[in-house]
């Protein structure tokens, strides 16, 4: 189903309800773009935390091998 199909639907159904279902609704719709919001905020924050990781590896490796070949000369 498309979004606007949804949306419509939804509206239709709710046409009758008492204010208090309707506040119930409400409620619902406002608890899951808060968790949609908290999934998203957390994918990023592991994202950007990987990606320093990355970079972490990067320096440590690169300090690691700063005087390899003077450390380990070959014979």
């Amino acid at each position: 189903m498309t979004k606007a199909l949804l949306e419509k639907m939804i509206l239709e159904e709710t046409k009758n309800l008492t204010p208090e279902a309707l506040q119930e609704i409400l409620d619902f719709i406002r608890f899951k773009k808060l968790k949609v919001s908290a999934k998203e905020s957390f994918e990023s924050e592991i994202k950007r935390e990987l990606s320093n990781l990355g970079e972490l590896s990067s320096i440590h490796l690169e300090e690691e091998f700063a005087d390899y070949k003077e450390r380990y000369t070959r014979e």
